[in-house]
């Protein structure tokens, strides 16, 4: 397994962000980490990338533990708000990961700023939120890692650049062979290229199975029939309607 997340629990003061959680990642596999605002997804990523100690359970990437972060060269990370030096130009920030990753392939790095249309010379603090999001896929995906650990890395997009970002990086897991998480509030663009879909609400993990059983429940025959998805498919208050709503709109192709 690429990593492992048992028991899992992690507080902030009095507040529990991730709330016994456990599940298992293999390489290849693509999973899609969905939930309403607040449910844990950005803190559970923290945690396997271990910039956050779990209060308790274990968290294990390639086999051992993420607090080491002897796992961190390996991993392709989107953050969910990137940011870089202001004065440092999109060749200098290459430069720097270039120089921080032994893996690092500056030929398909330079590929990527071309096919995502990025200008070298152009300052950071000058890039819009699309290519700031376009700069840290490069970033993901220049040191060929094993495992994506992608924080909502279409927030903010505009749909043309959300389906450019999604394709670069679900298209580059597949030639690659590498697993992904994918934490995303666009579950219906994402949703044909995932293998599993986990949810949380609450810090808990309410939903953990495949697309393709989901695809195949009663209740998804059921719902293909109906008009369209919810217009908000999260925002429930229990597990089963949580259940209930993903499956409808997984069902319904994500046409919203």
């Amino acid at each position: 397994m690429l990593l492992e997340v048992e028991k899992v629990t992690c507080r902030f003061g009095g507040r529990t962000a991730v709330d016994d959680v456990s599940f298992a990642l293999a390489a290849g596999e693509i999973a899609g980490l969905a939930g309403p605002n607040g449910a844990g997804k950005t803190t559970l990523i923290r945690l396997l990338m271990g910039f956050l100690a779990p209060d308790a359970g274990r968290v294990r990437v390639f086999g051992d533990d993420a607090r080491r972060r002897r796992h961190l060269g390996a991993v392709g990370w989107m953050p969910e708000r990137p940011a870089y030096p202001g004065g440092w130009s999109v060749r200098d920030v290459l430069r720097f990961q270039a120089a921080t990753f032994r893996a690092w392939d500056a030929t398909l790095a330079s590929d990527l700023v071309e096919r995502l249309a990025l200008d070298a010379a152009q300052r950071a603090s000058h890039l819009s939120r699309g290519q700031l999001g376009r700069l840290a896929l490069v970033l993901a995906l220049a040191h060929r890692p094993r495992l994506l650990l992608l924080d909502d890395p279409c927030l903010g997009l505009d749909p043309a650049a959300r389906r450019l970002v999604l394709g670069e990086l679900l298209g580059a897991a597949s030639d690659e062979g590498c697993g992904v998480l994918l934490s995303t509030h666009l579950l219906a663009e994402a949703e044909s290229a995932l293998d599993r879909l986990l949810l949380l609400d609450g810090g808990r993990l309410v939903l953990d199975e495949t697309t393709e059983t989901l695809r195949s429940s009663p209740r998804a025959a059921l719902a293909a029939g109906e008009d369209g998805p919810l217009a908000t498919p999260l925002r429930m208050a229990t597990p089963e309607r949580i259940e209930d709503t993903v499956v409808r709109l997984i069902a319904s192709g994500g046409r919203r």
